[in-house]
């Protein structure tokens, strides 16, 4: 039975064209997975990725009825496969547009802060979650455009023997009260954000570049530390932040794992006048 046998050509060929011939015979070239599963009724053929097309996906379940068959296939039909931390995920999907959320998990630094600020990048955290995602794939292959949306919040935490204070809306820094004991000071900033990038993903290595355009639509002072035995509090909102700031943005994958992001902006946080100046930076991972 021609179906047969190419279940058969499949599973022993290494090499091919993701064709259909005149003859009904389909050759895919250098797939990466053959699956074959047969038992007295079934026979379900799979074929995952071709030699131009990672995302290439061939089924054909053939029911066996008294010497005959009757044969159901499908080409790059969608597949739900839930991904977590990156791993497991679907490449069945040939459309031109999808849909994606993602979620990063990172820390910041900030290049140009004063050296007695004693900033903590490991312990200065970002949150990043990309809410909607459209990723447009003009030539349905490993290439890709995407536009999304999504809310940041970022904290720069100094742990030395200064600390950020606010007087009459600019940021400063200043000496803790005498015989206290610092925990952190931090700065906090909250962005709705607009990632536009450019993605390859190949069979075992992928990457995305591009901007990110943040507004800042919301910031805050707070420092914590201990004096005669009390623990102190001090907050205050309204940090003059630039409303919009443009981050740099690269991310690279090894195939079946997480992608690791970094972000750089050149542009200052704080308004011209307002504060110290300093850039950001944060890198970590990106799970998608």
């Amino acid at each position: 039975m021609k179906t047969i046998l190419l279940g058969m050509a499949l599973a022993f060929s290494s090499s091919a064209f993701a064709t259909v011939n005149d003859n009904d015979t389909l050759i895919v070239e250098s797939p990466r997975q053959v699956k074959i599963i047969t038992n007295d009724s079934l026979q379900h053929i799979e074929v995952l990725g071709s030699k131009d097309n990672p995302s290439y996906r061939y089924v054909n379940t053939i029911q066996l009825v008294d010497s005959n068959y009757v044969s159901t296939s499908s080409i790059n039909e969608k597949t739900w496969d839930f991904s977590i931390a990156g791993f497991n995920k679907s490449k069945s999907s040939n459309k031109k547009v999808e849909f994606a959320m993602r979620l990063a998990f990172g820390f910041n630094n900030a290049p140009g802060m004063p050296h007695e600020a004693d900033l903590q990048p490991f312990k200065s955290w970002e949150i990043w979650w990309v809410i909607a995602d459209w990723v447009y794939k003009p030539w349905r292959n490993n290439h890709a455009f995407s536009v999304g949306v999504g809310v940041d919040w970022r904290n720069y935490r100094i742990t030395g023997d200064q600390r950020f204070v606010q007087n009459n809306r600019v940021v400063t820094f200043d000496s803790y009260p005498a015989n206290s004991n610092p925990q952190f000071s931090r700065i906090k900033v909250f962005s709705v954000n607009f990632p536009l990038t450019y993605e390859y993903d190949g069979k075992y290595f992928g990457f995305s570049v591009g901007p990110v355009v943040n507004f800042n639509t919301y910031s805050s002072l707070k420092t914590r530390y201990k004096m005669d035995g009390h623990k102190i509090a001090d907050e205050s909102t309204g940090v003059r932040v630039n409303p919009v700031t443009i981050d740099f943005m690269c991310s690279v994958n090894i195939y079946g794992g997480p992608d690791f992001y970094v972000k750089y902006s050149p542009c200052d946080l704080l308004r011209n006048g307002y504060g110290p100046k300093f850039k950001t930076l944060s890198f970590g991972i990106l799970l998608r």
